[in-house]
């Protein structure tokens, strides 16, 4: 008899968790958020909770939707860690020298079809924003050329990280990193030249050095992003128990970065690969790390699950007091993977959230699988920072930054401490080659 209770009980599991696991891409979710357009707002002081939310539903992107309805494995908790504050919209506007390059080389960007992806490259691109002003034929694709470009990226931003990879019963499993991200072409930072003499061809160079646990320390992974949009990015890792680095394979951009929620694609994908569909201007909700306490070890404290206990509702989520919500117009395009990807690849839907002034497209995403069902999300948060005396968001400087898994309850949440960029950078992570294959096993010094 027991027996028998167990498996209907085990049937009644897996039914729910099928449910869970159902949420369908359906494009009227988008279309229903709020346009750029509209009047509709929500006031600064307004404080969001399980109680209230779904007046501000329409203001939210999908996956936060979802939190909040209490239908997922990761959800909203009704406690004050997981309020919305909401506060006046920031002005980030874009650093002087990517404005100067953007004005300077306005126009000279042209995309190119490519017959044998079916997507577009791009010709004549120089520094700063390719497309400053999107308009068709082609919209969508000039906006996914803007955020992939990385004209808010100084050569050099060096940070570390902290981890709590937390799994479906809630256990947490702390991940201690080292992040360089390198940009080695189309820079607007001076006095580094446009584009660095070894670039080898590579836009962008990006190193993550594993630091704890003891028994991965020093395994490094490193990406070399090509300026062609349509070559593949060569992945390499560095194994200190063998003492050399190793190629991987091109088809192993569905495959998780150092073990965590982050598949290669999610930080590397490449735009000729992909037929952007616009889906419009919307108001929606953005977080953004208090200046005083983004980038401090401390402010792991300011996230759920970030004092390494288990059982947060939502690893990661921001809460009041280290940071703030805003109201900010956001551009939506949803990244339909070519053929040429192969019936193989991760994603059938990528939709890319990108702050309309920023430029930002790198922080908020959903990614659907091949079935069309709610897969891995990436969610970033950015602090405002002094960058050459502005106050500004740059690319890849990440206060914090998450992947969940939707299907499989794991979550990758993460705070970037201790940034310092170009100059300021310890020594070592400015010597020439740190950012190719050759010099991976420096790591051992």
């Amino acid at each position: 008899m027991s027996k028998r209770i167990g498996l209907i009980a085990l049937a009644i599991l897996l039914a729910s968790g099928s449910a869970v696991f159902a949420q369908q891409f359906d494009r009227k979710n988008y279309d229903e958020l709020v346009d750029a357009n509209s009047p509709d707002t929500i006031p600064p002081g307004t404080r969001i909770t399980v109680h209230n939310w779904t007046q501000y539903r329409r203001f939210m992107m999908v996956w936060m939707q979802l939190a909040f309805s209490g239908k997922m494995h990761f959800h909203i908790a009704d406690t004050p860690d997981y309020t919305v504050e909401v506060q006046p919209t920031g002005n980030y506007a874009i650093p002087r020298d990517a404005l100067r390059d953007t004005e300077k080389y306005a126009g000279q960007t042209r995309l190119v079809k490519i017959p044998n992806t079916g997507g577009y490259s791009w010709e004549g691109y120089k520094a700063g924003i390719p497309f400053p002003n999107p308009e068709e034929p082609n919209k969508a694709v000039k906006i996914m050329y803007n955020i992939w470009a990385g004209s808010y990226t100084p050569f050099l931003l060096h940070e570390f990280s902290k981890n709590w990879e937390t799994d479906s019963f809630g256990n947490v499993t702390p991940l201690e990193t080292d992040d360089s991200f390198y940009h080695l072409m189309g820079l607007s930072d001076p006095p580094y030249p446009q584009d660095l003499p070894d670039n080898d061809g590579n836009i962008f160079a990006n190193r993550f050095m594993e630091l704890a646990p003891e028994q991965a320390r020093y395994t490094t992974s490193l990406e070399l992003i090509s300026k062609d949009p349509a070559r593949l990015t060569e992945e390499y890792v560095f194994l200190p128990s063998l003492r050399r680095s190793l190629r991987l394979s091109s088809a192993s951009r569905c495959t998780p970065i150092l073990g965590e929620d982050y598949l290669a694609d999610d930080t590397d994908w490449k735009p000729a690969f992909f037929a952007p569909e616009y889906y419009g201007e919307k108001k929606l909700l953005v977080a953004v790390a208090d200046p005083k306490t983004a980038y401090t070890e401390p402010s792991r404290l300011g996230y759920a699950g970030g004092d390494y206990k288990s059982g947060a509702a939502f690893p990661g989520w921001p809460k009041p007091g280290y940071n703030h919500w805003e109201v900010r117009k956001m551009y939506l395009i949803n990244m339909k993977p070519l053929p040429v990807l192969g019936a193989g690849y991760c994603y059938s839907q990528r939709i890319f959230y990108i702050d309309a002034q920023t430029w930002d497209g790198t922080s908020l995403l959903e990614n659907y699988d091949r079935n069309g069902k709610l897969y891995h999300t990436s969610w970033s948060i950015h602090g405002p920072i002094n960058y050459k005396g502005e106050t500004a968001v740059l690319r890849n400087a990440f206060a914090f930054s998450s992947a969940l898994d939707w299907q499989g309850n794991h979550a990758s949440p993460d705070i970037g401490y201790d940034l310092k960029m170009d100059k300021d950078a310890p020594g070592e992570y400015l010597e020439s080659g740190i950012y190719t294959p050759g010099g991976l096993d420096r790591v051992m010094r």
